[in-house]
């Protein structure tokens, strides 16, 4: 599974962007896909998948909140 970075999440739209710091790479994530809420900056760990519009994060866990990320 890979691990990345919240860039940001819109709460209020429902979706925001992961980023893999190893790979530049920015997944798009939608709220059905969170197992628990994120704000940026947060660790997570998810599962790639894909459908008509592209590539996008999944089962998306939290495993560090961003103000322990950065200690």
């Amino acid at each position: 599974m890979p691990v990345g970075i919240v860039q940001f999440f819109l709460e209020q739209k429902g979706y925001g962007y992961i980023r893999v710091p190893e790979t530049r790479e920015e997944f798009f994530v939608h709220r059905r896909h969170l197992k628990a809420p994120v704000k940026r900056g947060d660790q997570v760990r998810f599962v790639i998948q894909e459908d008509q519009q592209g590539l996008y994060a999944a089962e998306v866990e939290r495993i560090k909140e961003a103000d322990q990320a950065e200690k």
